[in-house]
C-alpha cells in the first residue's frame, strides 16, 4: 500500500487500524464497469471483514481510489463488513479554474487538488480567465517563475492520478488566418508540453460572435468555420507532437438547446475524438437533463462534456456565495455524457464544500443524497466539531440557478416558535426562542475564527451578524412589546437591507416582518 506515493502523504497513518491486502490483476472482473458496459481503470472490489480489508484491483490508481472509499467511510461512519464493487458512474469526474477574478494561489490550488482526489475527482483544468498568459497574452511564452509552477502543478495531478488540462484562450485576439498567430499557439502548447503537459484546452468562449479581421472575413466567411480549421489544425498538430494527447474545445456558443446552426456545424465538423465542453441550457443551468443531452448528440455527434457553472460567482453573481449541494443533475446524465467539470469560484475553500457534493455525485449518481452529501462535505472542510454552527450559517447561502430553497432551518424554527405563541404556549415559544439564538450565536462565534475559509466569507457573515442582532431585538420585542425596541428593530433592518451580500430570501425584511411589527 505504501508503494503508491499520495496515500501517505494525504492519510497518514489513518490506516494503521487495518490489515490490508491489496491484489493486482488484468480481468473482466477489475476492469469492467456492468453498468456502463465500458472498462476502466478505476474499479475495485472492497472485501472488508473487520479490521482486515482487501482490495482487489487492476492496478495503482484504482488502488488509490480503493483507499480513498475506505477512509471516506470511515470518516463517515458506514465502514460494515461485506463485499462491494465499486466503479464510478461518470468517465470524466473533475473541476476547473476558470472563473473571472483574481487566480488561485499556487497553495489553494494544491489544497483544492488534494482534497479532489480524496473524493476520487480524476481530472483538473487550468484555464484562469485572469492569469495573463492564458488570455490576454496567450501569444506569449510563459516566464521561467510562471513555468515552473505550472510544472509542480502537472507533476502533483500525476502522483494524484488526475488527468491535467492546461487550457489557452486566444480568441480575442488572434486572427485566425496569421500563420504566426498560429505558430505562437503551437509553440505555446510545445512549452506545456515539455513540461509534462498531454491535455490540453482551447477556448473559444466570451469573444465576439464575427469576425473582426478583413483577412478572416475573405478567407472563412464566418466564425464557425474559422474554428472549425482552427481546431482541427491545432489537434493534427498535437497529434504530430505525440499521438496520446487530448484536447477539449469550449466553442464560443457554449449554451442552447444544443441543435443551434453554430454548435451543429462545428460538432460535426471537428474530429470526433476532441470534446466539446457545454453549460447547458442557460450559462449557469438550473438542471442537466438527459433530455438535451440526447438532443446535443444528435446535432453535433458528440457527446458533450459539461462544463458546469457552479459553484462559480462571478460577474453578476459577485454578491451570492454558492455553498450549497449541488442538485437538478439527472442520475442517468453519465450515459449520454463524457462527463462533467464544475467552475469554481475564486474563493477556494468555500468551493471545496461543494465540489465534494459534486465528487459524490459524479461516483455514485443513483445514491446520492444531497443533504447528506453536504453535511459530509462540510465535516470534512470544516471539521466535525465546527459542522453544525457551520451549517447554521451556510443555511442562508442557497441562493443560485440552482434555485433551492433558502433558509429552511430558519424558516422552519420560526414556524415552531410561531406555532407555540398561536397556541398561546409562551413557555414551549420562549424555549425555542433561546435554542434558536443559542445556534446562531455559535454560528457567529464560529465565523469569527482567523481560519480561512472564514476570511473568504467575510462579506456575508457580516450581513449574518446583523441577522443575528435583528432576531435578538425581534423576540425581545415579542416578549417586551415596547415601542423603544420596535425602533431598534427597524433600524436593523435597514442596516441589513443597505449590505449588498446576499443570504437567505433577497427580500425585503420590513415586508416580512410586518405583522410581528404591528
Amino acid at each position: 500500500m505504501h508503494s503508491i506515493p499520495a496515500v501517505s502523504e494525504l492519510f497518514g497513518d489513518s490506516l494503521n487500524e487495518y490489515r490490508i491486502n491489496i491484489s493486482y490483476y488484468d480481468s473482466r472482473l477489475t476492469t469492467y464497469c456492468e453498468k456502463s458496459k465500458r472498462i476502466t481503470d478505476e474499479k475495485y472490489i472492497l472485501s472488508i471483514s473487520d479490521n482486515d480489508i482487501s482490495i482487489e484491483c487492476s492496478g495503482e490508481k484504482s488502488a488509490f481510489y480503493a483507499i480513498c472509499d475506505i477512509i471516506k467511510r470511515k470518516k463517515e461512519g458506514r465502514i460494515s463488513n461485506g463485499k462491494f464493487i465499486c466503479c464510478p458512474s461518470f468517465r470524466v469526474r473533475g473541476y476547473i479554474e476558470g472563473f473571472y477574478g483574481t487566480p488561485w494561489t499556487d497553495e489553494k490550488r494544491s489544497s483544492v487538488m488534494s482534497l479532489m482526489a480524496k473524493n476520487r475527482m480524476n481530472t483538473v483544468y487550468y484555464a484562469p480567465k485572469d492569469d495573463l498568459y492564458h488570455r490576454e497574452k496567450w501569444n506569449a511564452l510563459y516566464p521561467e517563475e510562471e513555468l515552473s509552477k505550472l510544472k509542480e502543478l502537472l507533476s502533483l495531478s500525476k502522483k494524484y492520478y488526475m488527468d491535467f488540462y492546461w487550457c489557452i484562450a486566444p480568441g480575442l485576439s488572434i486572427k485566425y488566418s496569421d500563420e504566426n498567430d498560429f505558430s505562437c499557439l503551437i509553440k505555446k502548447c510545445e512549452q506545456l508540453y515539455n513540461i509534462g503537459a498531454r491535455h490540453f484546452g482551447l477556448l473559444l468562449d466570451d469573444i465576439d460572435d464575427e469576425l473582426k479581421y478583413e483577412e478572416d472575413k475573405a478567407l472563412y466567411n464566418e466564425t464557425v468555420t474559422a474554428h472549425i480549421a482552427l481546431i482541427n489544425r491545432l489537434y493534427s498538430s498535437l497529434l504530430d507532437i505525440d499521438t496520446s494527447i487530448k484536447l477539449t474545445v469550449c466553442p464560443t456558443l457554449y449554451h442552447g438547446k444544443g441543435d443551434e446552426y453554430y454548435i451543429s456545424k462545428l460538432g460535426q465538423n471537428i474530429h470526433p475524438l476532441i470534446s466539446v465542453f457545454w453549460t447547458g441550457r442557460d450559462i449557469c443551468s438550473r438542471e442537466l437533463t438527459c433530455y438535451e443531452a440526447i438532443r446535443f448528440i444528435e446535432a453535433t455527434h458528440h457527446k458533450p462534456l459539461y462544463w458546469d457553472n457552479y459553484p462559480v460567482n462571478d460577474c453578476s453573481m459577485y454578491n451570492e456565495m454558492h455553498i450549497s449541494p449541488i442538485i437538478n443533475r439527472d442520475k442517468d446524465l453519465w450515459k449520454y455524457s463524457e462527463g462533467i467539470i464544475a467552475n469554481c469560484m475564486e474563493y477556494a475553500e468555500c468551493s471545496k464544500i461543494p465540489l465534494i457534493t459534486y465528487s459524490d455525485f459524479l461516483w455514485n449518481s443513483e445514491d446520492y443524497c444531497s443533504e447528506e452529501s453536504f453535511e459530509n462535505a462540510v465535516a470534512q472542510v470544516i471539521g466535525k466539531e465546527n459542522a453544525e454552527a457551520f451549517i447554521v450559517f451556510a443555511d442562508h447561502l442557497y441562493t443560485s440557478c440552482l434555485k433551492d430553497s433558502n433558509s429552511r432551518r430558519m424558516y422552519e424554527a420560526l414556524d415552531k416558535i410561531e406555532t407555540a405563541l398561536n397556541k398561546g404556549d409562551k413557555e414551549t415559544a420562549a424555549r425555542l426562542s433561546d435554542e434558536f439564538l443559542e445556534k446562531m450565536h455559535k454560528s457567529k462565534a464560529f465565523l469569527k475564527k482567523d481560519i480561512p475559509i472564514c476570511n473568504e466569507l467575510t462579506k456575508w457573515s457580516e450581513k449574518f451578524y446583523v441577522l443575528c442582532d435583528l432576531f435578538d431585538k425581534i423576540f425581545e420585542f415579542i416578549q417586551k412589546r415596547e415601542g423603544s425596541v420596535k425602533s431598534e428593530i427597524t433600524a436593523i433592518i435597514d442596516k441589513y437591507n443597505s449590505l449588498p451580500a446576499k443570504i437567505s430570501n433577497d427580500v425585503n425584511l420590513k415586508d416580512e416582518l410586518k405583522e410581528i411589527l404591528n
